[in-house]
């Protein structure tokens, strides 16, 4: 067979891919429960994100199957075994404002295109569907058939893909187009759980304080920071309190509102989203709150609520306040995030997402989360744990991939790990692969996601040439 030039190939199909992409980009596929049924599990958003991949699969004259609304194949080659290509359909919410564009309208503007899943994981999933369409149309000798398999709710636990593993058989090896280049092949492990309160009331205890949080909100998912916060206020010296907030706002370098109706104060803080596995990048606009809520005369449930974020979860991204710090040279730090806080005078819950290197002690790290909590009144719920994932550096679907990856960019190939978590640790030999580029900004769950239209030919030829070496194995 003749050279190919991969990347002349994905480049002649520039505007096909960006075309689909678009149409998928424009689907606001984010989970919702109010709209889930047996035939979109997660919400029908979402299940017409899963159509239209499958839809268009099929135009290309690919098999196609739905896997009970939980996930989708997309199948080129005929063998026993396969190789697997894993991507995602659902998105993060995206945050009400601050986007310079429509985040569900996709939009161009010079080198880069803007929608919230640019990066994640829309526009790596639909990259390695082009480059199956590259070796499908060249008619390229395949040992092994290749099935892309798109997911509908990694964002939110993966019961997407364990429930395609509970139908189908694990591919014989395979990649996650849903992290960054070159390889990743360890990932670290995860502890969510929540800390709540009991359900009874402490309205009375509450009542006595000069000034009672009514409720306060922020944050969508665990594993975002979150960007904004409201706290309600009632009592005494609301308008003092205004000016106090306005005041911290500006010795914080933060931005900030507040409404005085009289009888009720409303202050809202904005910080900075970022993913969850790197809250030490991110501005946590519900604990930078809290923080200015401890300045306050509080009582009750009200500050156990507020003493226990400011004193534990503050500017506390690696868990060092707590005890529960760990480092180690392969995966680096344990983080911990706050993502979601609901409070009222009725009820509290905060979830913490926890990311795991080697060597942690997920049984220690639990019981001093759990006494912590508890010497607040608090108490964990809901405590879930992940392994870690980690392929050795010498398989050889690696060193193919490794191989694959320096034919196309000439760049050195090496080995990564992440504190995020891909639908890699759901295989048995899997890895995250792309499509950020090293030294290039990751805007995953950020405010004005994009990926760069080279970047998105570029990921597209290592996926072709990387799956038509797999084939070969």
């Amino acid at each position: 067979m003749k050279q190919i030039d991969w990347i002349q190939e994905a480049q002649q199909r520039k505007d096909d891919l960006l075309k689909d992409l678009t149409g998928l980009l424009n689907i606001p596929s984010v989970k919702d429960p109010q709209s889930q049924s047996a035939e979109h599990p997660m919400g029908i958003e979402i299940g017409k994100a899963l159509d239209y991949v499958l839809s268009t699969g099929k135009e290309n004259q690919f098999k196609t199957e739905n896997i009970d609304g939980y996930a989708g194949y997309i199948e080129h080659g005929d063998s026993e075994d396969y190789i697997g290509v894993l991507a995602h359909l659902d998105v993060v919410p995206a945050p009400p404002s601050g986007w310079n564009t429509p985040p569900f309208e996709a939009t161009i503007v010079e080198d880069k295109l803007f929608a919230r899943g640019a990066i994640d994981d829309k526009g790596p999933g639909i990259a390695a569907f082009y480059a199956l369409k590259i070796l499908k149309q060249l008619g390229v000798p395949m040992k092994r058939r290749v099935r892309l398999i798109f997911g509908t709710d990694e964002e939110s636990g993966m019961s997407c893909i364990k429930h395609y593993f509970t139908k189908e058989k694990q591919p014989v090896f395979g990649f996650s187009p849903d992290a960054s280049f070159p390889i990743i092949h360890a990932e670290k492990g995860h502890i969510n759980m929540q800390i709540v309160n009991s359900a009874e009331s402490h309205e009375e205890a509450n009542a006595k304080a000069a000034v009672r949080i009514t409720q306060f909100h922020s944050g969508e998912r665990s594993n975002m920071v979150p960007g904004q916060a409201i706290v309600h206020l009632q009592g005494e010296n609301l308008s003092s309190i205004s000016t106090s907030f306005k005041t911290y706002c500006e010795t914080q370098r933060l931005k900030g509102t507040s409404t005085d109706d009289q009888e009720e104060l409303i202050l809202t803080l904005y910080g900075k989203t970022v993913h969850g596995m790197e809250p030490q990048n991110g501005v946590n606009a519900a604990l930078e709150l809290i923080h200015f809520l401890a300045t306050l005369p509080l009582s009750g449930t009200d500050q156990s609520f507020v003493d226990y974020c400011n004193t534990y979860l503050y500017k506390n991204p690696f868990g060092k306040a707590l005890g529960i710090d760990h480092n180690e040279p392969t995966l680096g730090s344990l983080t911990m995030n706050a993502g979601i806080f609901h409070y009222t005078q009725h009820r509290l819950e905060i979830s913490l997402n926890l990311r795991c290197p080697l060597h942690t002690d997920y049984k220690k790290t639990i019981e001093i989360l759990t006494r912590t909590a508890e010497s607040y009144g608090l108490k964990t719920d809901d405590v879930r744990e992940l392994n870690i994932h980690h392929v050795s550096p010498d398989h050889p679907m690696i060193k193919t991939m490794q191989q694959a990856y320096h034919d196309i960019t000439g760049d050195t190939p090496t080995l990564l790990t992440t504190g995020g978590g891909t639908y890699a640790r759901l295989m048995d030999n899997g890895v995250a692969f792309g499509a950020s580029f090293p030294g290039k900004e990751m805007t995953a769950h950020q405010i004005n996601e994009y990926i760069k239209i080279d970047d998105l030919i570029l990921a597209t030829a290592i996926y072709a040439k990387t799956l038509y070496e797999l084939c070969q194995v």
